[in-house]
């Protein structure tokens, strides 16, 4: 990239430097609040706080997590936190809404265990907080992680792994996968099985003929097969292949009737990037297919920052950047394109490249 910018340029780059920071300082309080103590804010408080008052669950919700924060409202940023981002990311969720979902409303399997894998009922309490959907980004680049609650005990399925969640069927599977199921068509090939929400909702579908799934653990196949695709109600149209996903994209997916294919093999997006970025790779190989990938935003989101991290030294700097060598950036409005979904999504694999971001493969 080549930068011709005015000073007018350079101060609107210089602001958007600025809400980087405070992005990722909201970020990183909000990631150790739900990685420590989820569920620090308690029934009793918001109780306390919204009795014989005008003040919503959503407000006290707020209130009580920027004590919890460490917020400071003497602190011109803090401020800005609290007036701005919390009240534009904390959302108190309608449990009936979710469990009206056709998946929890006919799938019901005992806790089982096989091997290190285990089927079980797990449950969040009133007023824990967790990620209901992938980030918001405001026309300014405000960027809001979207954090819900509800006000009773929730339940949901999950997978475990040695302990671990591997795949649960909380509310951010659900809304992440709505654009996917939507959108899926057609022979069907999904990578990655879990509880096997999207193939259940895909397989229900009039337009999808079948649903081909990939797992590579035997044992998660075991346990699925045996638990819960015979409560499927269109399970003829399911198909469980084992192998590695990334072999079977390069080697049997090109001579396979596809017309459509998402990706779904990781536990978030945070280990799914290198792996998002291989199938993006690989995908180069099948473009007749349409693909798409499980929490997609959210990593789009990873690169866009260290993106205009370097947008931003070189211009500090005066030099040139190597990415994008063929790139004239004349004002401002150029780094917002270079900065947009649509541009890094089909960019990804060059900027991955260029940020060191790589899945090893053995195919």
């Amino acid at each position: 990239m080549k930068f011709y910018l005015a000073s007018s340029d350079i101060a609107r780059v210089e602001r958007l430097e600025k809400t980087r920071k405070t992005n990722f300082r909201f970020t990183s309080l909000l990631s150790r609040y739900l990685n420590l103590f989820p569920d620090g804010v308690k029934y009793e408080y918001i109780k306390e706080l919204t009795y014989d008052t005008s003040v919503s669950a959503e407000e006290a919700f707020c209130a009580a997590l920027s004590v919890l924060l460490g917020l400071d409202t003497e602190n011109d940023e803090d401020r800005l936190i609290i007036r701005k981002y919390l009240p534009n990311s904390v959302k108190c969720l309608d449990s009936f809404y979710y469990c009206s979902n056709p998946y929890y409303r006919n799938i019901s399997f005992k806790d089982v265990k096989q091997n290190e894998w285990e089927l079980k009922q797990l449950s969040l309490a009133p007023y824990e907080a967790f990620v209901y959907n992938d980030p918001l980004l405001l026309p300014d680049y405000t960027e809001l992680p979207r954090i819900g609650f509800f006000r009773e005990k929730f339940s949901f399925p999950a997978v475990l792994q040695n302990g671990r969640e591997w795949m649960t069927l909380m509310p951010n599977e659900t809304a992440t996968l709505e654009n996917a199921v939507k959108n899926c068509f057609g022979n069907v090939v999904t990578y990655g099985l879990g509880l096997g929400y999207f193939p259940y909702m895909a397989s229900a579908k009039e337009n999808v003929k079948s649903v081909t799934v990939v797992e590579k653990d035997k044992n998660v196949i075991d346990l699925f097969t045996q638990n819960i695709l015979p409560l499927f109600p269109y399970k003829d149209k399911i198909k469980i292949v084992c192998e590695d996903a990334f072999f079977h994209a390069k080697k049997i997916l090109p001579k396979m009737d596809c017309d459509y294919v998402m990706a779904d093999i990781w536990h978030d997006a945070g280990d799914g990037l290198p792996m998002y970025l291989e199938f993006r790779r690989l995908a180069k190989l099948t473009p007749h297919i349409k693909w798409e990938y499980w929490l997609e935003e959210t990593m789009v989101s990873y690169m866009r920052w260290p993106l205009f991290g370097e947008i931003y030294k070189c211009i500090k700097s005066g030099e040139d950047s190597v990415l994008f060598k063929e790139t004239n950036i004349n004002g401002f409005s150029d780094i917002q394109r270079v900065l947009t979904f649509e541009y890094i999504k089909e960019n990804a694999c060059e900027i991955g490249s260029f940020l060191n971001i790589r899945e090893e493969t053995n195919i």
